[in-house]
């Protein structure tokens, strides 16, 4: 058994005995899965296949999968000025940044933005040269990913 901090009502912080979220510090209450402070995770490296479309190391940390469906969410950091390699997924997926401009599929966004890529089709994202970049990453199916050139300016 692990433990998860729950948020008392007072606004105090506790931990309690839960299942397999707590080392994302946070609350899961029935089917919900509540991360708090995502700024504060701890970020690992990605497997290889992910690791193969950047020019430099990325960071990530699974936040949720769905055995049924293969669905996994994830929280990513690029370091300022990765060049990521045109690619593609099987598994539409999509993209809210919360830190730094990410550059996808050649238009500048920042915080606050939602990026949609559908599934198959060529996409290409990486981070500015000003700065890394926080965000979301949520994988509608299973990952998988197919390089399909190298890294440029835009798709």
């Amino acid at each position: 058994m692990r433990s998860k901090l729950v948020l008392r009502p007072d606004r105090s912080r506790v931990r309690a005995s839960i299942g397999p979220t707590a080392e994302n510090k946070s609350v899961r209450n029935g089917p919900a899965t509540i991360v708090d402070q995502l700024r504060s995770l701890e970020l690992q490296e990605p497997g290889a296949a992910a690791a193969a479309v950047y020019d430099q190391p990325i960071a990530l940390r699974l936040l949720y999968e769905d055995p049924a469906s293969g669905e996994e969410h994830y929280l990513v950091r690029y370091p300022a000025g990765v060049r990521g390699r045109v690619h593609r997924h099987t598994a539409a997926h999509t993209i809210v940044v919360l830190e730094g401009r990410l550059d996808a599929n050649g238009q500048v966004i920042g915080p606050g933005a939602y990026a949609h890529f559908p599934a198959g089709e060529p996409m290409q994202h990486q981070a500015t040269a000003q700065g890394p970049c926080l965000f979301v990453l949520l994988f509608h199916g299973p990952f998988d990913v197919e390089v399909l050139g190298e890294q440029s300016g835009g798709c």
